[in-house]
């Protein structure tokens, strides 16, 4: 008789701090969330189960950012996870953007074994947090190793302070060398990788510029040591096969909980599995009550913090559409250019605006803040050529594309990340964007205050701090000289510009044109 064994593996990724399963814009409840998830896992848990998240918690929401902005010894998230008993955490990009107290307040107080092998503390040479590794033994049954690892990207955007002291390795060729440790330790090997993929898995396109951030394919393409790759950071829905190996990534603000299963059968003294895996979406399923009895005063908390008025503005900002907004000067542009124009004193200013943006009311509450500026970026200057500034401009202007004769968004952009924060708007610069060009030779009659823009001169130019370490793969302004770097978050800026200027008035430039 052949002597079987089944294993039950849950995983998110890309939580962002969403437990209740709110829309913080509308305060509508939606199908997301870690206390659906919650009520998921209960429902479907089995003897041998565990339960995995593959990072990017506690950054994303406004709970979030109110948790940030009030600070306790342990994070609330950390009491959520341990309540739902999660058993491996891998460290996403995000954990770092509030800095090292508040990553601590998280880290160490997860009962979760936090899988890190890539992640190295510069003085000690160990992982700064965590194990490179685990092996988990089952009584009578098969050994199982969990190795994790965090895109090694991250100095590109985080602020130096953040990570100071700290060494990020390349997170492939970690993964391979401990695989190779561990794999004649174990009968099924997964790897939980803060990570995606960067060329198509059918086939092997590349689906963004390849800069190491998203390591995927490659790392299939170079072991077979792995069974299961659980993968993040992409927010995208997807599970299947490649090359012997199953993965998965369960998009994004726990609305997908993934769902693996594995079957072993002992044949000959070895084990032999199978694996399976289905996304569960959170449609008709019932928020669990001790989760949100945990979250209930944190929750109430930043709810009320949301509704904090803080001024007014001249009138409504709304944005009606992710392309409309940035294919023409739009106010609530102009005035963030204007808000960051005045806190730096700088000569031009860049904004760019995140995935989904809903505008400013005309009487402005916190809520109506963090719905139009979700990040938690600080301001900078940099000192950029002309010629850098025209390379800004055409690679924004790769945003667009024409479909049936219109103006429409480059699959680029959407697919497979949706990455509608890459494209840049400049102030008070006037240009012409013409999309019938072919990319990189698009932008036309640059003027600044009434002259041709001079590619050999210099100008003093304020970006948010991501922008100015070259995130968005705009590398070549990581390089230029950093005038002033304000520390101040643009969140808090438009905040204390709207409550020290009132009455207000909006210096809107119609700048720039798409045609």
């Amino acid at each position: 008789m052949k002597k079987t064994f089944e294993l039950r593996i849950f995983q998110t990724s890309d939580v962002h701090g969403y437990v209740a399963p709110f829309n913080y814009n509308t305060k509508e409840e939606n199908a997301l969330g870690l206390a659906k998830i919650q009520t998921k896992i209960k429902q479907r848990k089995i003897k041998h189960s565990l339960i995995v998240d593959t990072g990017d918690t506690i950054q994303g929401s406004p709970l979030d950012y109110y948790v940030a902005l009030h600070p306790t010894k342990k994070h609330p998230l950390a009491t959520i996870f341990n309540h739902m008993g999660y058993d491996y955490i891998t460290i996403g990009n995000h954990e770092f953007n509030f800095g090292k107290n508040l990553l601590d307040s998280y880290l160490s107080n997860l009962n979760a074994t936090i899988l890190n092998c890539n992640i190295i503390d510069a003085q000690t040479k160990k992982p700064f947090y965590g194990v490179p590794y685990d092996i988990k033994y089952y009584e009578d049954g098969p050994t199982i190793g969990i190795i994790g690892a965090t895109t090694h990207y991250i100095p590109n955007w985080e602020a130096p302070e953040h990570i100071k002291n700290l060494s990020f390795n390349d997170a492939s060729s970690a993964i391979i060398k401990t695989a190779r440790l561990i794999r004649d330790k174990v009968d099924y090997l997964i790897v939980s990788y803060h990570g995606g993929f960067e060329k198509d898995l059918e086939t092997g396109d590349l689906l963004m510029e390849d800069t190491g951030e998203n390591q995927g394919y490659k790392i299939l393409n170079e072991t077979s040591d792995i069974d299961l790759f659980l993968t993040g950071h992409q927010h995208r829905i997807l599970n299947g096969n490649f090359q012997n190996t199953h993965y998965t990534q369960p998009g994004y603000n726990g609305n997908r909980l993934a769902e693996i299963n594995v079957t072993f059968t002992k044949q000959n003294g070895r084990w032999i599995h199978h694996t399976t895996s289905k996304m569960h979406t959170l449609e008709n399923t019932t928020p669990d009550n001790e989760i949100m009895n945990l979250i209930n005063k944190t929750e109430q908390n930043t709810q009320s913090y949301l509704d904090q008025p803080i001024g007014q503005l001249p009138n409504d900002l709304f944005v009606s559409d992710p392309l409309s907004v940035r294919i023409k000067p739009h106010p609530l542009v102009s005035f963030i250019h204007q808000v960051q124009l005045h806190e730096t004193g700088a000569d031009i200013s860049i904004v760019s605006l995140a995935n989904e943006v809903s505008g400013l009311k005309q009487r402005v509450t916190f809520r109506d803040i963090l719905a139009t500026y979700p990040f938690p970026n600080t301001l900078a200057v940099k000192e950029l050529t002309g010629h850098t500034i025209m390379q800004i401009l055409e690679k924004s202007a790769t945003f667009f594309t024409k479909t049936n004769n219109k103006i429409a968004i480059s699959p680029s952009f959407l697919d497979p990340k949706k990455q509608l924060y890459a494209y840049d708007m400049l102030y008070p610069i006037k240009y012409t964007i013409d999309v019938s060009k072919e990319p990189l030779h698009r932008v036309k009659d640059v003027y600044f205050k009434g002259e041709k823009l001079k590619l050999d001169k210099t100008y003093h130019v304020v970006m948010n701090n991501y922008r100015a370490s070259g995130g968005g793969d705009f590398h070549f302004i990581k390089e230029a000289p950093t005038v002033i770097n304000t520390q101040k978050e643009v969140i808090e800026a438009l905040v204390q510009y709207i409550k020290n200027n009132q009455p207000i008035t909006i210096n809107h430039l119609d700048n720039f044109r798409v045609v």
